[in-house]
């Protein structure tokens, strides 16, 4: 069966296991190389990999997984831990932190819009997974949502990969807790000069820029109509733009959830196995976006990003935000310090610094600014 899906029709391979032929002998490879997995007497290193993408792409459970293959459920179950321990241990090698000399991003750097950001690196987000976990433990894991849940934290470039991943964590714990303890004990390290676009459910620091309270933000909310996507003043407009940018960590969670069906059912794996998979699937996405250069799961660009390019240029956010150490109170906002720079009569913001934003932006004609 799996010889004939690799080399049959290419959305035989990626309906089953949710990559490319291609990508799945790189992955192979990659495992094999490193002596992460190797074939044995009775199962070769492609079934072994069959097995687990296969289970994870569908989220099914082991007796489908044992059918399907016609193995026992012990060999099963065997296999896929180990291949699930050998992409684990790929961490380091599709999972890293960017430097702080990174170019500014072709997204930002090529459009005026955006101008403003470009020392944004990404953007972070939790996200909450179904787990299983004994009835005297629910309690933590109990998310707003009703069930039970891990929140998963990520850091998202706006290459839609994975720059950083923290799994584990109780599904009501705060964003901010989960991030506040991958800065001070997971490892996770901003760039000096540098920082990540966030959301309100984040204290806005130095290394994490987030919108302001008490206005839009979410895009549908400027997107239904054409009136909506007039800016009432300067926070709404930088409130829009931010959350253009920001979009990229929701649009790779809904990626990695349509391509990995696991990530969506609650699974009977002891907890630390299901915290495995779903670092295990965030290593496969980034490993994807390297090796598949055509992928039918990764969208085009979303409408949001379509409505920036036909939005008018920078001259709709220009100088935009600076310090405001002159006593103006604007708790859980991020500062900009900006040097201006001067180009054909347009300023553009250089520099950084955060603490207590505030926007000064010259609104466009089109700009209603009735309060």
């Amino acid at each position: 069966m799996l010889c004939d899906i690799l080399s049959g029709h290419p959305e035989r391979c990626c309906h089953h296991f949710r990559v490319s032929a291609t990508t799945f002998i790189a992955l192979r490879d990659a495992l094999v190389e490193k002596g992460l997995i190797s074939s044995t007497r009775n199962m070769t290193a492609d079934e072994q990999l069959g097995i687990f993408l296969y289970g994870v792409g569908h989220g099914v459970a082991n007796r489908i997984l044992a059918e399907t293959f016609q193995h026992s459920g012990e060999t099963i179950s065997r296999h896929f831990n180990n291949v699930l321990r050998g992409i684990v241990r790929l961490k380091d090698d599709y999972i890293m932190l960017p430097s702080s000399n990174a170019a500014v991003h072709p997204r930002i750097r090529d459009n005026q819009n955006f101008h403003p950001f470009k020392n944004a690196i990404g953007a972070i987000d939790g996200t909450h997974i179904p787990v299983v976990v004994k009835r005297s433990q629910q309690a933590p894991f109990r998310c707003r949502k009703g069930f039970t849940s891990q929140n998963m934290m990520a850091a998202v470039s706006f290459d839609l990969n994975f720059l950083f991943v923290c799994t584990g964590w109780e599904g009501s714990a705060a964003d901010m807790r989960v991030l506040r303890w991958a800065c001070e004990r997971g490892g996770f390290v901003v760039p000096e000069g540098k920082y990540y676009l966030v959301d309100s459910e984040y204290a806005n620091t130095e290394e994490f820029l987030a919108p302001y309270r008490g206005e839009r933000y979410h895009i549908s909310q400027f997107d239904a109509s054409t009136r909506a996507r007039v800016h009432r003043n300067p926070r709404d407009l930088y409130n829009h733009r931010h959350a253009q940018l920001r979009n990229v960590v929701e649009r790779t969670f809904g990626i990695l959830k349509k391509r990995f069906k696991i990530l969506n059912v609650a699974t009977p794996f002891s907890y630390k196995v299901q915290c495995l998979i779903a670092m295990a699937c965030c290593i496969i996405h980034n490993f994807i976006r390297r090796h598949q250069a055509n992928d039918n799961i990764f969208p085009d660009e979303g409408p949001e990003e379509q409505n920036a390019e036909n939005e008018g240029g920078v001259d709709d956010l220009v100088g935009v935000i600076e310090d405001s150490q002159n006593g103006e109170d604007l708790p859980c906002k991020g500062q900009i310090e900006l040097n201006e720079q001067f180009a054909s009569g347009v300023r553009y913001p250089t520099g950084l610094g955060l603490r207590s934003s505030l926007l000064n932006v010259e609104m466009g004609d089109g700009c209603d600014t009735r309060p």
